[in-house]
């Protein structure tokens, strides 16, 4: 295997998408009682996402790339070698938790700029979040997946 532009975005996209599992699966991007950051966890890593969710995302569209990781992981792996695939697999899987799940999550666990000006929002509405989100995500993966066929 060689060392290339592609296995850096790998890696970065890597690291990215532990960000967004830690994220989606406790609420925070600390580790222990002492909320210390970890190097996997680091919301540094989430910046990645600037260029990669309206890239993926369009790319869904388009049809030039498929919202399901393993057909993007061949699909690129069969046209830019092993670290294409895993650039495309690893960013699919990526954005397709941000667009149905991560976001409502990250919304619901990082009010403080908002709270200072508005009421926190009630647990019982949480719910609709995540809804709202899913629905969202469905909606473009549906799109995605009419528009390769």
């Amino acid at each position: 295997m060689e060392f290339n532009y592609l296995t850096l975005l790998s890696i970065g996209s890597i690291l990215t998408l532990l960000s967004t599992l830690k994220l989606t699966l406790t609420g925070t991007l600390t580790v222990g009682p002492n909320r210390r950051k970890f190097i996997l966890f680091q919301p540094v890593w989430l910046w990645f996402l600037v260029p990669m969710l309206p890239f993926v995302v369009g790319s869904y569209l388009d049809g030039s790339l498929s919202p399901l990781p393993w057909i993007a992981y061949a699909r690129a792996a069969a046209q830019h070698g092993p670290w294409g695939g895993v650039l495309a697999g690893v960013a699919t899987t990526t954005v397709d938790l941000w667009i149905s799940w991560t976001t409502a999550t990250a919304f619901l666990s990082f009010p403080v700029p908002m709270s200072v000006a508005y009421e926190p929002i009630p647990r019982t509405v949480h719910k609709y979040f995540y809804a709202v989100n899913l629905l969202a995500g469905a909606f473009i993966i549906a799109r995605a997946l009419t528009a390769g066929a």
